[in-house]
């Protein structure tokens, strides 16, 4: 009985240890939501990426949707075609590489 016990115990700490890790290596849309904006450009570019995971790209008077997520460190914009634009997120600056265009450096607003 006190054998069981203790295999027991090892199942239970070890889920315990599993658990842990995944939640430590999990990041917080939280941290990242906010308003960005683009410097130093003439026409007004900004994009905003709420808690839940959708977010909404505001070039001008032109607004698109789209749904957002991390992965590695990195910001990942789902587009309505099917596409995905990385960012690198570095502090609370997001750098964008968008086919045809130059980089984009998104500042969060605060």
């Amino acid at each position: 009985m006190a054998l069981m016990r203790r295999h027991i115990a090892a199942i239970e700490g070890a889920i315990l240890c599993l658990l842990l890790a995944l939640c430590l290596s999990c990041e917080s849309k939280d941290k990242y939501a906010g308003t960005y904006e683009v410097k130093d450009r003439p026409d007004k570019i900004q994009m905003e990426l709420k808690p839940g995971g959708d977010g909404i790209w505001i070039s001008g008077t032109q607004e698109v949707s789209f749904s957002w997520y991390l992965k590695s460190g990195e910001l990942r914009i789902n587009t309505r075609e099917g596409g995905v634009i990385v960012g690198e997120i570095r502090g609370d600056t997001i750098k964008i590489s968008i086919p045809g265009k130059k980089e984009m450096v998104f500042r969060k607003i605060p």
